[in-house]
Formats: C-alpha cells, structure tokens, sequence
C-alpha cells in the first residue's frame, strides 16, 4: 500500500479537523445559549437591581441634598448679603466718599488752575504775544524788503533788456522778414510755384494722366 496518496493525507486531516469543527459549533450553541437565557437576564438583573437603585440613591439622596444645601448655605446668604450689606454699602461709599473726594479734587483742581490760567495769560499778554508780533512784523518787512530787492535785481533789468534790446531786436527782425523772405516768397510761389504746377498739369492732360485718375 502506496503511503503518499492523497487517501492517506485525508484521513488524518479528517480525523483532526472534523472535531475540531464540532466542538466549535458547540461551543457557539453554548455561548449564545448562554448569551440568550443567562447573560442576557444576568445583565438585566444586575442593571433593574443594582445600577438603577444607585443611580436614584446617588440622585435622590447625595446630589439633590447636595445642591439643596448649597441654595440654601451658600447661594441664598451671599444673595442677601450683596442685596442687603454690599448694595447699601456701596450706595453709601459712592454717596459719601467718593462724590465728595471727586468734588474736592475738581475744586483743588480749578483752585489750581485758575492762578495757573491767570499766570499763563499774562505771560501770554507781556512775553508771547509781543514776541510773535514783532517776529510777523519783521518777517513782513523782511518780505517786502525781499521783494523790492527782487523787483530791482531782477525785475527791472528784465523789463528794461525787454524794453531796450529785445523788443527792438526782435521788431527788427520781424520787418526784415516781412522786407525779404515774405517778398521772395510770394516771388518764387507767382513765378515759379504757379508755372510749374500749370506746366506739370497741362503735361498729364497731354499724355491723358488725370482721365486714369478716380
């Protein structure tokens, strides 16, 4: 008998593998079995008989009587205390201290600024004001100067190179032009320029150049 045909693998394999699979299907009938009828009723149980009455002994007999005591010792007495003593205390500081400390300090402050004010308007009337104005009157006057040194330095030569060399020069040349160039302008435009045009037409009439013209 041949020991390595695959018959001979099988048979082992089988003989491992097969109970191995049943005692897993067993085991998962007993786990949901279990599931089912007893942890299921165990964790209901344990939730309806003990996590329940818990949470209503913590609620009901530590947290409320918890918060009650602090309405009750802390919350209401600090309210009556701030309504009571603060609100009246501070009304009265306000009313009786701090108004009348604010009032003496203005009247210290005007009974300060007033001397001050006086003394800053006289200094203003005997040192400032006479200082600003004789410095606008010497700057006026060192501007009019200024400008009677412009209009002598610069203004008046101009006029007078305007008046005595530029003007005559310039009028000068302008008669030279109208004496010349204007006469020998329109010399060469009747002599010259007209013929030429009237030569140069009657030339394109003759060789019938301004019938191809559009």
């Amino acid at each position: 008998m041949d020991n390595g045909s695959p018959g001979c693998v099988t048979i082992p394999l089988l003989i491992i593998v097969l109970p191995v699979r049943l005692l897993w299907e067993v085991l998962s009938v007993i786990g949901r079995l279990l599931g089912a009828y007893v942890l299921r009723p165990l964790g209901w149980l344990l939730y309806n008989a003990l996590v329940r009455p818990v949470a209503w002994v913590l609620r009901e007999l530590v947290w409320r009587p918890i918060r009650w005591a602090l309405r009750v010792l802390v919350v209401v007495p600090l309210r009556w205390v701030g309504r009571r003593i603060l609100l009246p205390l501070g009304r009265a500081l306000l009313r009786y201290v701090l108004v009348p400390l604010l009032s003496g300090l203005a009247w210290l402050v005007m009974l300060v600024a007033r001397p001050v004010g006086r003394v800053l308007a006289a200094l203003w009337r005997a040192v400032l004001w006479p200082v600003l104005a004789a410095f606008g009157r010497l700057l006026a006057h060192t501007w009019r100067l200024a400008g009677v040194i412009l209009h002598h330095l610069l203004v008046r030569p101009l006029k007078f190179l305007w008046r005595v060399v530029l003007r005559p020069v310039l009028r000068a040349v302008r008669r030279i032009w109208r004496a010349t160039v204007v006469p020998a302008a329109r010399w060469f435009r009747h002599h010259v320029g007209e013929p030429v045009r009237a030569a140069g037409r009657s030339v394109s009439r003759a060789l019938g150049l301004d019938a191809r013209r559009p």
